[in-house]
């Protein structure tokens, strides 16, 4: 268990406190500043463990330097292994002390290069950042600093206004950010509504978020109030804001500005009064250096960001967890069941690429197979959606013969994705094949831009398997 974190037994409730709580964490400040280029002078210091350099505006360091991508290079900070710089697929590429890389370890006193523009990577010296002395927050859990960190965000920013944008990947609890920082507003007596952009179909998309008249498009057979009048007074959560489309961003955008909605097929205007929370598991930053999303909508979006770690950065969190899932089970199904010592140690071996969603699915179905009221690592089946049994008949195809069905045993957006992965994976599979693992040509026949297909390969963990085209060497 971590220091100060006191586990009060497997089989009962788990208490945990803190004693002599660390209230501060270090986290490194990076100093970056530009030698020669456009905006020689420029210097910036960012405490952050993620960094990002391009000529949108949306980047940490911004440049005017016309041969500089969107958003060009990326430098991640970690404790334990040290100091990334990423080129984000740039047209020009990057350069550390005089070589072209896709990735470099660097140091204070590199020398960077995109495009017209020179930069020296000064330093990367640690600062204090306050952390909560709690170690929950609404219904998340987490002793963990980077946890702590986070909560000690939100109990500065629940009581305002303020939109906030939060980021994390798929599982990391992005909705209950969105939850506590209603509860915790003067708002909380107010309506909660989400919006799901990511399964609003295209062409009902404008009237879920605006509203309708009857009659105004096919479909429509009553007046329909949109969610910002659903959550007039309240909080609107926008959830995977990521995937709204590009024509209909404007439109939002001029609802967050002037506070007032038209339903489609009408001409009254009605004010609203909404605080908005956004989140989504892509970077918009890429998106937006990307041209995929709007800059205007971002900074909108985006007056305060909260990034959630995933659970594999968060250490004993996972074990912490792990029991609260199984006092929820204990509670709700009367049975007595604890973890295993092996059962403790294959968690936390675990790479978690569903994060707390999927550990909590893992424990909850680990609890119906424990034998003896003991979770063993077998009961865990770690790597595997479900036992491997010899009887068992492969996946039920779809109409089509190709992709599997949804698993509809798992909640809806889930089995969603689930679905959609393998739709993506099965699509990017045959235009490989066609275009010879060719990216530019792949992503020309996709009518998509490369970095966008190349994002969705990594995503899917295929990126190994494509290459990029000669000019990129």
């Amino acid at each position: 268990m971590g220091k100060g974190l006191k586990d009060a037994g497997d089989a009962g409730m788990t208490t945990t406190f803190f004693s002599a709580v660390n209230r501060t964490t270090s986290l490194r400040r990076v100093v970056l500043r530009v030698t020669a280029g456009p905006d020689k002078g420029s210097q910036i210091q960012v405490a952050s463990q993620r960094i990002t350099v391009g000529r949108s505006a949306v980047n940490d360091l911004a440049l005017t330097d016309s041969s500089v991508s969107g958003t060009h290079l990326e430098i991640l900070l970690s404790d334990s292994q040290g100091i990334l710089l990423r080129d984000l697929d740039s047209t020009n590429g990057s350069t550390v002390n005089g070589v072209r890389v896709r990735e470099a370890w660097i140091e204070p006193g590199t020398k960077i290069s995109l495009g017209k523009t020179e930069l020296d990577f000064l330093s990367a010296d640690a600062v204090e950042v306050q952390l909560s002395e709690q170690d929950n927050y609404g219904a998340m859990w987490g002793a963990s600093p980077a946890m702590r960190e986070v909560f000690a965000v939100l109990e500065k920013i629940a009581p305002t206004e303020m939109s906030v944008l939060i980021g994390g990947e798929t599982g990391c609890g992005k909705e209950l950010v969105a939850r506590a920082l209603h509860d915790e507003s003067p708002r909380a007596d107010k309506p909660f509504v989400v919006l799901d952009c990511g399964s609003l179909p295209r062409e009902l998309a404008e009237a879920a978020i605006l509203g309708h008249k009857k009659g105004a498009f096919t479909g429509a057979i009553s007046d329909r109030a949109g969610a910002f009048e659903d959550a007039d007074g309240g909080t609107l959560f926008l959830d995977e804001i990521g995937e709204l489309p590009l024509d209909l961003q404007p439109k939002l955008l001029r609802v967050l500005d002037r506070r007032e909605v038209q339903r489609i097929g009408e001409t009254q205007v009605r004010k609203v009064d909404v605080r908005v929370v956004a989140a989504t598991h892509r970077d918009l930053r890429k998106m937006v250096g990307a041209g995929q999303f709007r800059e205007d909508l971002y900074f909108r979006l985006s007056v305060m960001s909260v990034d959630l770690p995933p659970l594999r950065d968060r250490g004993d969190d996972i074990l912490l967890l792990a029991r609260r899932f199984l006092e929820d089970f204990r509670r709700l199904r009367g049975m007595e069941v604890q973890l295993g010592p092996d059962a403790k140690a294959a968690l936390m071996a675990e790479r978690w690429p569903g994060n707390v969603r999927e550990l909590k699915n893992t424990i909850e179905r680990a609890a119906y197979m424990a034998k003896g009221g003991v979770v063993q690592p077998s009961d865990l089946f770690l790597g595997r959606r479900r036992p491997a049994q010899k009887s068992e008949a492969p996946p039920e195809a779809s109409a089509d013969g190709v992709l599997p069905a949804p698993e509809y045993g798992l909640p809806f957006k889930e089995a969603k994705q689930e679905l959609l992965d393998g739709f993506e994976r099965e699509y990017f599979k045959r235009l490989l094949a066609k275009t010879d693992n060719n990216l530019s040509r792949a992503a020309g026949e996709a009518g998509i831009t490369r970095y966008y297909l190349r994002e969705l390969l990594k995503r899917l963990g295929m990126h190994k398997s494509s290459k990029s085209s000669g000019d990129d060497k």
